[in-house]
């Protein structure tokens, strides 16, 4: 399922992070929060100027989400996942987007994701009751960053909605190299992430670019991340795992570097084709697969249609079928696809489209058809996890050799929650003869 940024993923759809809880990810966000309650039903228009150095095609931008009074989402735009480009070079980008009738809070961040150098300045937010052409700018605290940055004061790291959160990888300061205007602007520092490492490479496979990383020696074993993820996703699993397998990790099609071709539908179905393809190119004759969310639907398709080809696979939060999510997650995934597509202006939101598309209508599976899986499979979720209980429940009894791990006071992401648990739990089925 989703793992946006709204990032989660790329959307903050279902990565949830405790209040002041530092984490190992490949991204990080700034963001200041803005009640809105007197300005519902109004336009606005955020801007910031940014520029990056030291990246290896890396990703930054600024974001935007309304928080409405019942805490669903109203507005989501996260710029990474558009075409904009920034260089080198101080760049103005623009927001533009409605305060609708149930918003209470309006977030403006700041987004960077992968290794280099991200630099923002002067930020800007304004407002227009629609009355008239005229548009009032909204003060932002330290929008130039000229005063000392006091997180969780004028700027919160995180997603907002009171979840402050420190990534590790990632520094947050005040610098003096070449502002856009004063004295200073923000910088922030991304360092030793995977899935932008030197050593990654690119293979051709089924029509696109698909991008990997290897760390380690041994057995091969493929990670598999999610739907808004890239391979980042398994920050917290490379170095326990790579100390006895050959880890492989990919970025799936139309995520993190690999590319996709357009004119073909986005399905589970030619992912599996593709990792067919790569593990060909690579000599593979046997593989233990450990993926989360979407990838964990591919780690099952791959064992039921190339049962020779896997050894072994482990699932956290993968359904069969759309209606494995909770009603409320399928609810709120149908509401935002439709907004997202009548505010596709340009294209910006077609990758959020593809993606959203992806889990509303596949995969199709029955359970009956899981008795065909013939390798040993751990399927695990979150006891608060997005996929229902007794849908991971009934995928593991469905498996001849199904084993089953609710982990206790864990949600969708509990791969980045509890991660030497679940690393022992792995590791241990992995193990295993």
């Amino acid at each position: 399922m989703k793992n946006f940024i709204t990032i989660s993923l790329l959307l903050f759809s279902v990565v949830a992070f405790a209040q002041s809880k530092t984490i190992v990810a490949g991204w990080t966000s700034l963001v200041q929060p803005v009640n809105v309650q007197n300005m519902q039903n109004w336009k606005f228009r955020a801007s910031a100027k940014i520029r990056k150095e030291n990246d290896n095609n890396s990703k930054c931008a600024i974001w935007a989400r309304v928080d409405n009074i019942d805490d669903t989402t109203g507005f989501f735009e996260n710029q990474a996942y558009s075409n904009i480009k920034v260089t080198s070079e101080w760049k103005t980008f623009t927001i533009e987007g409605n305060i609708n009738s149930k918003a209470r809070i309006l977030n403006i961040g700041a987004f960077a994701e992968d290794n280099g150098d991200f630099y923002f300045d002067d930020f800007k937010l304004e407002v227009n009751d629609g009355k008239t052409k005229k548009w009032k700018e909204i003060s932002l605290k330290n929008s130039g960053f000229e005063e000392d940055l006091i997180l969780e004061k004028n700027w919160v790291e995180g997603i907002g909605r009171n979840k402050i959160t420190h990534v590790k990888n990632f520094s947050i300061t005040t610098s003096d190299n070449q502002p856009f205007s004063g004295k200073k602007s923000l910088l922030i520092k991304g360092q030793n992430i995977i899935g932008n490492m030197p050593h990654g490479k690119f293979a051709d496979v089924n029509g696109i670019k698909m991008y990997y990383e290897t760390y380690g020696e041994g057995e091969p074993l493929l990670m598999l991340h999610g739907n808004g993820q890239s391979i980042s996703a398994f920050m917290n699993q490379v170095d326990v795992f790579s100390k006895k397998y050959k880890v492989i990790i990919v970025d799936c099609r139309e995520r993190g570097k690999s590319t996709y071709d357009k004119t073909k539908e986005l399905t589970f179905d030619i992912q599996v084709e593709d990792l067919k393809q790569f593990l060909d190119q690579q000599n593979i004759k046997k593989v233990k697969i450990l993926g989360w969310s979407d990838g964990g639907i591919l780690a099952i398709l791959m064992a039921l249609k190339h049962p020779d080809l896997v050894d072994k696979i482990a699932c956290s939060g993968a359904n069969i079928f759309p209606e494995g999510v909770t009603d409320e997650e399928f609810k709120e995934s149908k509401e935002t696809l439709a907004r997202l597509i009548k505010e596709n202006k340009d294209g910006k939101n077609d990758v959020y489209i593809d993606l959203y598309n992806l889990d509303l209508k596949y995969p199709n599976l029955k359970y009956e058809d899981l008795k065909a899986i013939r390798c040993p499979s751990l399927i695990m979720a979150g006891d608060k996890d997005v996929i229902k209980t007794e849908h991971t429940v009934k995928i593991a009894e469905s498996i001849p050799k199904g084993q089953l791990a609710i982990i206790p006071n864990s949600t969708h992401s509990v791969v980045v929650e509890k991660p030497e648990l679940f690393n022992s739990l792995v590791m241990d089925f992995f193990d295993d003869k």
